[in-house]
């Protein structure tokens, strides 16, 4: 894979949380993408999220609608839902992603950071 990319722009949603970061994603022929993780950094607010996405990674593009962390605590089988709050505002961010892949058998993982305005 030569890996991903972010789309430069993120949406912030009402709750101040980015949902969803997303970008394009190249595979290789015989290479199965298994898991997008997601880390989503604000320096200027100190805000901070993790996502990621491990289905439907077959169709060029990825999507991190799945919350690893600030999750709720009260519905802990939920990926979907946030705990809190968030922190990010308008403006740019840094965004890591990670790409975990398989090959004939072989784990692949790939990494790339970029920054990405919130809008």
């Amino acid at each position: 894979m030569a890996g991903g990319k972010f789309d430069y722009t993120v949406s912030l949603a009402a709750n101040n949380w980015v949902q969803w970061p997303e970008g394009p994603l190249r595979r290789v022929a015989g290479e199965t993408v298994v898991r997008v993780e997601v880390w989503l950094m604000q320096k200027s607010t100190g805000a901070i999220q993790m996502t990621y996405q491990y289905q439907n990674l077959d169709l060029g593009t990825w999507r991190a609608d799945r919350i690893w962390w600030p999750r709720d605590p009260n519905y802990p089988n939920d990926p979907t839902k946030w705990n809190g709050t968030g922190r990010f505002q308008i403006g740019p961010a840094m965004g890591t992603a990670v790409a975990i892949s398989t090959i004939g058998g072989n784990q692949h993982v790939y990494w790339w950071s970029e920054e990405v305005e919130i809008i």
